[in-house]
Parts: C-alpha cells; sequence; structure tokens
C-alpha cells in the first residue's frame, strides 16, 4: 500500500467517524475545505446561485452565512426539507449537497481566490422557530414556548393553519405529571406565532408521546 493511499484511508476512517458522533447527537455536517471567498462577499448572489441545486435534492436554502477573516473564512449554507416533510436531511445526502454546492461554486467565474471552507449543515434538533415554515417543520414535536407574557411553558404542536386571520398553531400544553408517570396533555388550543417571543424543540430521548 502507498504513503498517499494509507494517508487518504486514514482521513477516510477519521471522516466516517466523526459523521457517525455528530449523527448520533442528532446533529449533522459536511465541510470540505476549498477555495474563493473574500473578505466581503456576495451572499445574495450566492443564494441564487446555490438554490437550483438545493432544488434539485428536493430541499430549500435555510440560510447563508461567512464568518471569519483571511484564510480562516467559513462559508456556512443551512438547508432544510420542505414544509410538508418529515423527518431530517440525512448525512449522506448532505454529503452529496456539499460535493454539488462546492462545483456550482467552482464553476462561478466570478469565484474569488481566497480560501475558505465550505460548510454544508442542516438545522440541529432544537431548533429556534422563527418562520412560520419552522413551525410547519415542527408538526408533532414537543416544543417550549415563551410567550410575550408570561411563563414558559411545553406544548405539544398538533397542526399550522394559514387562513385570511393570518398563521395559528394548534398545541396542547404538557400537564404537570410526577416522575415516571406518562405524559399527559390539556385540550387543545390555538396559538399566534406572533404572540410568542420564542419557541423552541425540544429534544425527546423516547421520541413523540402519543398521550393526551
Amino acid at each position: 500500500m502507498s504513503k498517499d493511499h494509507a494517508k487518504k484511508s486514514s482521513t477516510s476512517r477519521s471522516r466516517r467517524k466523526l459523521a457517525r458522533q455528530k449523527a448520533h447527537a442528532d446533529y449533522s455536517e459536511q465541510a470540505h475545505p476549498r477555495r474563493g471567498l473574500v473578505e466581503t462577499v456576495d451572499l445574495e448572489r450566492i443564494e441564487q446561485l446555490i438554490r437550483p441545486v438545493l432544488a434539485s435534492f428536493d430541499l430549500v436554502l435555510e440560510e447563508v452565512t461567512a464568518r471569519g477573516a483571511g484564510n480562516g473564512q467559513t462559508l456556512a449554507v443551512v438547508v432544510d426539507l420542505p414544509e410538508d416533510a418529515e423527518g431530517s436531511v440525512s448525512l449522506d445526502t448532505l454529503g452529496e449537497v456539499s460535493q454539488a454546492v462546492s462545483a456550482a461554486l467552482d464553476a462561478d467565474p466570478e469565484e474569488p481566490e481566497t480560501a475558505y471552507l465550505l460548510e454544508v449543515t442542516s438545522p440541529g434538533a432544537t431548533r429556534k422557530l422563527m418562520q412560520t415554515r419552522h413551525w410547519k417543520r415542527a408538526r408533532g414535536r414537543l416544543l417550549r414556548i415563551t410567550p410575550q407574557e408570561g411563563e414558559a411553558f411545553l406544548a405539544r404542536l398538533d397542526a399550522v393553519e394559514e387562513g385570511a386571520d393570518g398563521v395559528r398553531a394548534l398545541i396542547r400544553r404538557r400537564k404537570n405529571t410526577r416522575k415516571g408517570q406518562p405524559e399527559s396533555y390539556h385540550e387543545q388550543e390555538a396559538l399566534d406565532p406572533a404572540s410568542v417571543r420564542k419557541a423552541q424543540v425540544e429534544v425527546e430521548f423516547s421520541g413523540p408521546a402519543d398521550a393526551e
């Protein structure tokens, strides 16, 4: 076995180990070293460039950000499934998307030469709900909701409805139960997301419950 082949095999094993660790933590990421970011980058142009690439994978663009300076810069691309989809973006898909986005940026005639890291990720397990599509993606999940006034509470998000009067989330607040007892919920109620100061998905190690 050549030294080059041994080095590639070792690198591949390290990447697989890292991928398994991140998958276990319900956080997914694929990063590829590349060249081309300047200190001032046109993020809007990059968004327009990569949206068609993501559409070919049936994914939507969550956001594009740039951080760092000089040779330590990172272009971070966050992608997600459509609002009517369930589950999360797989590590394998993120890897394929990362390669495709990298190729699209390489083919861009306006791409600069400064070295940077391309990072393609999906939203974490405890994502904050900032847009209507975020609420729709969280259907069935347990949320920690902090209203504009009052204390935070836990609630199961059953559905999200849009109409002439705006958006409303149908939730069931979780009752306070003793440790070891099954989860129990109050009657369903409608919540206006605009009345919420903060909403975030809660991690459930046992998965969503069906308790009423």
